[in-house]
This record gives C-alpha cells, sequence and structure tokens, in this order.
C-alpha cells in the first residue's frame, strides 16, 4: 500500500503518479482531496526518497495491470454466460434500458488504464 498521507487514505504512491503524470500540485490537490500542505509534504517527502519509491510504484503498477487483466477476463467469461443464457423476462426488461441510457452513458476508457 505504501505511506499513508496524514489524514487521508491516499499513498504517497497516489500522488507521485500523478506528479508523473504532469498535474501540478493544485490538480493533485483537488483531484486526491488532500489540502495544498498534505501534497506539498508528500512531494518533499517523494523528492527525499525517490531511489527508494520509484521501484515500489513499478511494482504496484504492475501488480494493478495485472488485476485488472484478471478481472477483466473474468467479467468477460461472466458476459458470456449470460448472453449465452436464455433471455428471462427481468432481463429483457434491463435490456431495453440499458439501450435506453447507453447513450448518456459511455465509458470511452478507464481511468488510470491507457488503452
Amino acid at each position: 500500500m505504501g505511506p499513508l498521507i496524514s489524514e487521508s487514505r491516499c499513498t504517497v504512491f497516489d500522488v507521485m503518479e500523478l506528479q508523473e503524470a504532469g498535474e501540478s500540485l493544485h490538480a493533485i490537490s483537488a483531484i486526491l482531496n488532500l489540502t495544498p500542505l498534505q501534497v506539498e509534504t508528500a512531494l518533499d517527502y517523494i523528492k527525499i526518497h525517490r531511489a527508494r519509491l520509484e521501484p515500489q510504484l513499478a511494482d504496484i503498477l504492475r501488480q494493478r495491470a495485472e488485476r485488472e487483466t484478471y478481472y477483466r477476463s473474468i467479467a468477460n467469461k461472466i458476459f458470456e454466460q449470460i448472453t449465452d443464457a436464455p433471455l428471462t423476462e427481468i432481463r429483457a426488461r434491463f435490456a431495453v434500458l440499458r439501450e435506453r441510457h447507453a447513450i448518456d452513458y459511455t465509458v470511452t476508457a478507464d481511468a488510470g488504464h491507457s488503452e
């Protein structure tokens, strides 16, 4: 998980990842719902301990990608099973509702996962 930022559930790795993505101090503060002082403190910590934190962040990102691949494969298997199942009245109503709202809810990409 990594070093936590006081009075939050954010880690130094969250700040480090956003900083490496080019976000400013105030953007990081807004994104993670932290005060600017909390972000500054985390950035100072990162500056001092960068050599130790970078390999850990790389490992965290690798594990995250592996978990996402694993859970996407499970979701795809479930979806395949559902599509092969007979269409019940409840599923038919859900399909109509889903189609009606498909225009309003369109996912173009997952946050944190570039494609």
